[in-house]
């Protein structure tokens, strides 16, 4: 037996996710082709995403931070660390 989806707007899925009215919206457009079609339905002007793509996009919003603090993390390593040595 096939799990029934639920569908969202894109408005009502950015407010599930805590984020701005317009927050799918722009993360669709900045990301095209990156969320698994079946998560997707577009009807005309209106598009509509489900549960499962919901909670697809935000695993990948965790993943961009991890990204952004590993990628400042390791800007880290290769400062050059100076010693003083005071005089005895």
């Amino acid at each position: 037996m096939t799990k029934k989806q639920e569908w969202f707007s894109l408005a009502q899925a950015s407010l599930k996710l805590e984020r701005g009215s317009t927050y799918v919206s722009v993360w669709l457009r900045r990301h095209p082709n990156e969320l698994p079609s079946e998560m997707l339905m577009e009807t005309g002007k209106v598009k509509l995403i489900s549960e499962d793509g919901i909670e697809w996009i935000k695993n990948h919003i965790k993943k961009e931070g991890v990204l952004v603090s590993s990628e400042v993390a390791n800007g880290d390593q290769h400062l050059e660390v100076t010693i003083l040595v005071s005089p005895s």
